[in-house]
């Protein structure tokens, strides 16, 4: 069956193509193009002997910024998939744009690309022509241009670059399945479910370390009331040291409680993205060896390399899974050890009650130190609660995506 020609968007200088067409390239480490598919050559409207041995860049756009290669080299140089929207330059001058996965191989790079559709575009098409506009008002470095990508991003809600690409990819793939009249795919919402919760679990561990920092010059505080009271206020003084100990364990705790939410976000947020990356590559690869040669080159090997990448990333991504039940089970020992110490501050304000009834004539000062030293514990004990509940759905999310294990990438 004959391909369509490229089409312009009605009122644009925009090359239209379908939602199911998906590109294929693949480029040595210099980004020179070795290979690639109908869907690339026909759509960015150069024959196949313009394209081949050229370097990449020669369907780069000049609204670009150049933030989104930094971030793109910077990361596939480490050995590790990216993904961005990129609006690309054909050979007549008009403009398409994709959603681009490019992953390193052992000799190269391989992008696979998908027509984006998600709300998330819009955005991208905003924020592009500002950001190009910054980079060429103030002659930013591509390093400094993609630092300031990176704090826009979190400005519009995504905590880094990496949870901006998993974000984007899974959402351009749940609509490019709803315009195919596909079902939404169980394991990449699964996947999303488990970010989503895992932020959560970030926001909590937030709150027990943002209480903490307004509580820790409590015990100081009783401290001096102590010595203000002199032989009344020894029982405060010791209550202080209660508080200072318990204090001090919670500091330390505090570090590994707020970096083992942050693992747990980081690795589901990469398992998404690889997942995601598999399963569109799994798809161009049976695109790829159901078409003819091009220019009379196999595309078997194009194929071969597309189906070891899926597999490869499969694997990295149910390894993931193994990595997230380790961690939400460490996870749960460590809201453990934190809701002991929250039981130790309980304990402490109990006696501080105490010695405030006893010391009634002079315990004003004390009143408000306790109050402040319940508002911490409840806060924290409350976040806890939260906190329990949110790893106890990671664990389930989990267990049901590695319980689904062969389906993952099917």
């Amino acid at each position: 069956m004959a391909l369509p020609e490229p089409t312009v968007a009605v009122g644009s200088d925009e090359i239209s193509f379908a939602i199911e067409e998906l590109f294929y390239s693949r480029t040595d480490q210099s980004g020179i193009i070795l290979s690639g598919n109908s869907v690339f050559q026909r759509v960015s409207i150069y024959g196949w002997n313009e394209l081949s041995g050229r370097p990449h860049k020669i369907v780069r756009h000049p609204d670009m910024p150049r933030a989104v290669f930094f971030l793109l080299w910077d990361t596939i140089k480490k050995g590790q998939p990216v993904g961005a929207y990129v609006k690309n330059r054909a050979k007549d001058g008009r403009f398409y744009w994709v959603f681009a996965i490019a992953t390193p191989t052992e000799d190269g790079y391989l992008s696979v690309r998908l027509k984006p559709t998600s709300g998330l575009l819009a955005a991208i098409k905003r924020e592009y022509p500002s950001h190009r506009a910054i980079e060429q008002r103030d002659k930013c470095t591509p390093a400094d241009s993609a630092r300031l990508l990176v704090a826009r991003l979190a400005e519009l809600g995504f905590r880094d670059y990496a949870h901006f690409m998993a974000t984007a990819l899974s959402g351009e793939i749940d609509a490019r399945n709803q315009q195919m009249g596909r079902p939404p795919d169980r394991i990449i919402r699964i996947f999303r479910d488990l970010v989503e919760s895992a932020g959560s679990l970030m926001q909590q561990a937030g709150v027990i370390s943002a209480e903490y920092e307004k509580n820790q010059y409590v015990s100081r505080n009783l401290q001096i009331l102590a010595a203000h009271l002199e032989q009344q206020g020894a029982t405060i003084d010791e209550i202080s040291n209660n508080y200072e100990l318990i204090s001090a364990e919670i500091k330390s705790n505090m570090t590994r409680f707020v970096t083992s939410a942050q693992q747990v976000f980081g690795t589901i947020n990469d398992g998404l993205f690889l997942v995601c990356t598999a399963k569109i590559q799994q798809e161009v690869s049976r695109i790829v060896r159901d078409e003819p040669p091009l220019d009379g080159l196999s595309q078997d090997h194009e194929a071969s390399c597309l189906e070891g990448q899926h597999e490869a990333y499969r694997a990295k991504a149910v390894e993931g899974l193994r990595t997230i039940a380790r961690q939400t089970r460490n996870f749960r020992d460590d809201c453990f050890e934190m809701g002991r110490l929250a039981g130790g501050l309980r304990v402490t304000s109990v006696m501080g009650r105490m010695e405030c009834a006893r010391l009634s004539a002079v315990n004003s000062g004390l009143e408000a130190l306790l109050g402040d030293l319940d508002t911490f514990q409840e806060q924290i004990a409350a976040a806890l609660k939260q906190v329990n509940h949110i790893n106890q759905n990671l664990q389930r999310d989990t267990d049901a995506l590695l319980f689904a294990e062969a389906d993952m990438c099917a």
